[in-house]
């Protein structure tokens, strides 16, 4: 498209993705994650393609967040930042590609450790003499909302570690398969209101003002990385999670450890095969250098880390088996879009 198309449909675009950014965050989500995604595609290769479009306020420039009333803001020690989504493994291979040109010059080898993506609620966990001190959401990224109370009724969070160590970690909040279908089960002989999905039944579960209400919620967490910690140097991340486990944190139990992109991507793939028969959701898989000193040399954007890369799978498509027809003849003649009936059918599956 031209100049004046693309800015035309980076006004309609923008929008848009706020209003569905919002709704996600207030965990009132309206359309898809594929579908969202899509639209964030479409206009961050319009400002890759005009780069004179790109505005402050695009939903491509920050990490859209909403603050709910009642709770208070925390700012984060360290940045909790959102990743760079791809769709496909040759944009994997050009991460690489970008990862390697900076590792050459620094003469380090490139490792990865390729996770799942679980599909729920960031949080950042905080300890101090291994006593659980605070817990936020990740919010904006810099800011975020306490929800201390609320993560202390998750019990795979452990309320002291087996160190006493200052140390900042971060999980996701989630609602196992199992656990979400028995919630809605429950919620339909009750008043019949049913979550949408398991990850705004987390995400609205972990912020609830009444913490009372957090702890009636099957709520879990997965831990995927290491903020901050004193008195301890990691060489690789394939480490740091080893000893989170060591200190008594419920750690993502889905991590790799591929010697180069092309066990990497096998990785992604094998995840992708298997993802139905994970107890918990997720939306994707992600890609991370495993050398903390080369995360340190590839930096960050005002966004994302450089050192890693998300990979989002299509929407998963489940066969359905027909197992009967009943057709019944109705008493009314009827002319349907799809052909003349001599009369009306109606047909139940």
């Amino acid at each position: 498209m031209d100049f004046e198309q693309a800015k035309k449909r980076a006004e309609e675009l923008r929008p848009l993705l706020a209003y569905y950014t919002q709704k996600y965050f207030d965990d009132e989500q309206v359309i898809s994650d594929f579908e969202y995604d899509m639209l964030m595609l479409e206009l961050k290769n319009i400002e890759k393609d005009y780069p004179e479009l790109i505005v402050k306020e695009s939903p491509t420039q920050k990490v859209g967040a909403s603050f709910k009333k009642g709770f208070k803001e925390v700012v984060h020690k360290v940045p909790l930042q959102s990743l760079q989504d791809v769709f496909s493994y040759e944009e994997l291979v050009e991460f690489d590609n970008r990862v390697k040109k900076v590792a050459t010059k620094v003469g380090k080898n490139v490792e990865y450790v390729v996770e799942t993506k679980i599909d729920g609620l960031s949080a950042a966990l905080e300890y101090v003499n291994g006593e659980f001190v605070r817990g936020a959401t990740r919010g904006n990224g810099l800011i975020g909302e306490d929800v201390t109370e609320n993560l202390k009724t998750i019990k795979t969070i452990p309320k002291k570690l087996k160190e006493n160590i200052n140390i900042i970690v971060r999980g996701e909040v989630f609602i196992s398969k199992d656990d979400f279908n028995k919630m809605n089960e429950a919620r339909s002989l009750e008043d019949g209101t049913l979550f949408a999905n398991a990850r705004n039944a987390a995400a609205g579960s972990l912020r609830q003002l009444d913490s009372a209400v957090t702890a009636s919620r099957p709520l879990d967490i997965y831990i995927f990385n290491v903020q901050q910690i004193e008195g301890k140097d990691f060489n690789s991340h394939y480490e740091e999670l080893m000893y989170l486990e060591k200190l008594g944190f419920n750690v993502n139990p889905v991590r790799i450890l591929c010697k180069d992109i092309t066990e990497a991507i096998e990785a992604v793939k094998k995840i992708g095969q298997d993802r139905e028969n994970l107890t918990f959701g997720i939306d994707g898989a992600v890609v991370k250098v495993d050398d903390l000193s080369l995360r340190e040399d590839l930096g960050t954007t005002v966004k994302t880390p450089r050192w890693a890369i998300a990979y989002k799978y299509p929407p998963e498509q489940k066969e359905t088996v027909l197992k009967d027809i009943i057709c019944q003849v109705g008493r009314t003649r009827g002319n349907n879009a799809y052909g003349n009936f001599g009369a009306s059918s109606c047909c139940r599956f």
